[in-house]
C-alpha cells in the first residue's frame, strides 16, 4: 500500500478508491428491490427466466439515474461552496433548485414538456423540461450575485437571504399545485419534488448522460480558478483570474448542471452540500481532487439510498430525498461539528 500511495499519492489513490467504491455499489443497487432480492435475481438469472432481464433493465436504468444525478449535484456543490467560499453554500440553499423546480412545474401544468397524469409524470419533451428548468435557476443565479455584488453581503447572509428567496419559489409552485392541478395531479407532483429516481425513463436518462457528458468535464477544468477563489478575491486577481466573471460561469455550470438533475428526479435537499464535506475529508480542499471526488461521493450516497429506499420497507419504496435527508442531515451536523464544514486555507 505504501508502493501504490508514493507512485499515486494520497489524494489520487483515495480518489481511485471511491471509484472502486462506486463500481461496487452500482451492481448492489441494481440487484437490490422491493420483490427480486439480490440473490432472487441471481437465482432468476442461472434459471435463464426472461423475469431477471426486465428486472435488471428497469433496476438498472434506475441505477444509472443515480449515478449520473449523484455525480451532478456533487460536483455542483463543490463548485458553489469554492465560489462563494462558504461551506454551506449549494443550489439546494442558494435557492438554485427550487427555482429549477418550479421551471418544471410550469412546463408540466403548460403542457408544454410533458402532463402529470394518474400517478404517472409524462415527460414528453425532455429537453425542453432541462430547459426551462435551467432557465428559472438562471435567474435565481443573477439574483444571488446580485445579493453578493451590489448588497455587498457576506457569505452567512447570502445563504440566509437565498433560502428566505428560495419560499417565494416554494410558495409559487405550492399556489400552482393549489389553483391548477386535481387531487391526483397534486399527489403525483408532490412526489416527484420528494425526489424520485423512478420518473426518469430511458430518453431521460439519454439526456442526462449527454449533459453530464458535456458538464462533468467543465466541473473538474475549474479547479485552478476555484482554488483561487477559495483563498480570496483578491489573491485570484492578484493571479489574473477575475472573480466577478469567474464566479458567474462557475455559478452557471452549477447551475445547469442541478437544473438538469432536478428537472428529471425532483430536489434533493442534502446531497449537493454534504457530498463536497465528505470528499474533503478524503482529498483535503485541492479542488483539482476535490471536485471529482465530490461527484463519485455523491454517485455513492444517492445508490447506497435508493438501495435503502427500496429495501428498508419492503414492498414498500420510499422516495430516495427523503431517505437521503435521514442519511445526510446528521452527517453534516456531525461534520459541522467536528470543524470540517471550514472552508480550505
Amino acid at each position: 500500500m505504501e508502493i501504490v500511495e508514493s507512485l499515486l499519492g494520497r489524494r489520487s489513490l483515495a480518489v481511485l478508491l471511491l471509484l472502486a467504491l462506486v463500481a461496487a455499489a452500482l451492481p448492489l443497487s441494481i440487484l437490490s428491490g422491493t420483490v427480486y432480492k439480490p440473490w432472487d435475481v441471481l437465482r432468476l438469472l442461472q434459471e435463464g427466466s426472461s423475469d431477471a432481464g426486465i428486472v435488471l433493465a428497469l433496476r438498472a436504468r434506475r441505477a444509472f439515474v443515480a449515478l449520473l444525478v449523484g455525480a451532478l449535484l456533487g460536483g455542483a456543490g463543490a463548485l458553489t461552496q469554492a465560489s462563494f467560499r462558504n461551506p454551506m453554500a449549494s443550489p439546494f440553499t442558494l435557492g438554485i433548485s427550487q427555482a429549477s423546480a418550479l421551471g418544471v412545474a410550469v412546463a408540466l401544468v403548460t403542457g408544454i414538456g410533458g402532463t402529470g397524469g394518474a400517478w404517472v409524470l409524462t415527460f414528453s419533451r425532455p429537453t425542453l423540461i432541462a430547459l426551462f428548468a435551467f432557465a428559472f435557476a438562471v435567474v435565481q443565479v443573477f439574483v444571488v450575485l446580485a445579493l453578493s455584488w451590489k448588497a455587498g453581503l457576506d457569505p452567512r447572509a447570502l445563504v440566509l437571504s437565498s433560502i428566505a428567496i428560495s419560499f417565494v419559489y416554494q410558495a409559487a409552485l405550492y399556489l400552482m399545485q393549489y389553483l391548477v392541478l386535481n387531487e391526483v395531479q397534486l399527489a403525483t407532483v408532490i412526489f416527484w419534488t420528494f425526489g424520485d429516481l423512478g420518473r426518469a425513463g430511458w430518453s431521460e436518462l439519454g439526456v442526462l448522460a449527454a449533459g453530464a457528458s458535456a458538464l462533468l468535464p467543465v466541473y473538474v477544468a475549474f479547479h485552478k480558478d476555484l482554488d483561487l477563489l477559495s483563498f480570496g478575491d483578491e489573491l485570484a486577481a492578484s493571479s489574473g483570474v477575475s472573480p466577478r466573471a469567474t464566479r458567474l460561469v462557475v455559478t452557471l455550470v452549477a447551475a445547469l448542471g442541478a437544473a438538469l438533475a432536478t428537472a428529471f428526479v425532483g430536489i434533493l435537499a442534502f446531497l449537493c452540500l454534504v457530498s463536497p464535506h465528505l470528499a474533503r475529508l478524503f482529498v483535503g480542499g485541492r479542488h483539482r481532487y476535490l471536485v471529482p471526488a465530490s461527484m463519485l461521493t455523491g454517485s455513492l450516497l444517492l445508490l447506497v439510498s435508493d438501495a435503502a429506499s427500496r429495501s428498508v420497507l419492503s414492498p414498500v419504496v420510499l422516495p430516495v430525498g427523503i431517505v437521503l435527508s435521514l442519511i445526510g442531515a446528521p452527517v453534516l451536523v456531525a461534520l459541522l461539528l467536528r470543524g470540517s464544514g471550514r472552508a480550505p486555507t
